[in-house]
């Protein structure tokens, strides 16, 4: 029977390589989120995005293989089991990166999303004062259509 662990071992490679790309993106964006540069913010919201939509195909994949493959310890090769416990030790700590960094990209969101609701209260408050009298809009109105 042809060993399935090579294939697996793979797919897990690319998955903690998509993983580090995302989180080198939340990186990325925290400057983006502190800078409030709108326009790199939604790139980098769309780049995450699509990778996190490669990592969920990625995931189906792996799970597939796992269903497909016998487990690692019915095998005979210890370099196989060796290379999958390194990823795996890997991937721990990648989770652990990824997790950390989503957390303070919350809160950078959270930060500037109080400030763009404080930004909109004092719009608002400003509103009356700088907003046209009812009697000027009627002559404007008026003033176009007898035009």
């Amino acid at each position: 029977m042809e060993s399935h662990l090579p294939q697996l071992a793979s797919l897990i490679e690319t998955r903690l390589l998509l993983v580090r790309n995302l989180a080198d993106s939340l990186e990325a964006s925290r400057s983006a989120l502190l800078a409030n540069d709108a326009e790199a913010i939604a790139q980098g919201a769309a780049h995450q995005a699509a990778l996190c939509r490669q990592w969920g195909r990625l995931e189906e994949q792996i799970r597939h293989e796992r269903e497909h493959s016998p487990s690692p310890e019915s095998t005979d090769q210890s370099s196989d089991k060796a290379q999958l416990a390194q990823l795996e030790n890997d991937w721990a700590d990648l989770s652990a990166r990824i997790r950390h960094l989503t957390r303070v990209h919350l809160s950078l969101l959270r930060h500037l999303s109080r400030s763009l609701a404080v930004l909109a209260r004092v719009a608002e408050s400003c509103a009356p004062t700088y907003a046209p009298a009812a009697e000027v809009q009627r002559i404007d109105v008026g003033a176009r259509q007898g035009g």
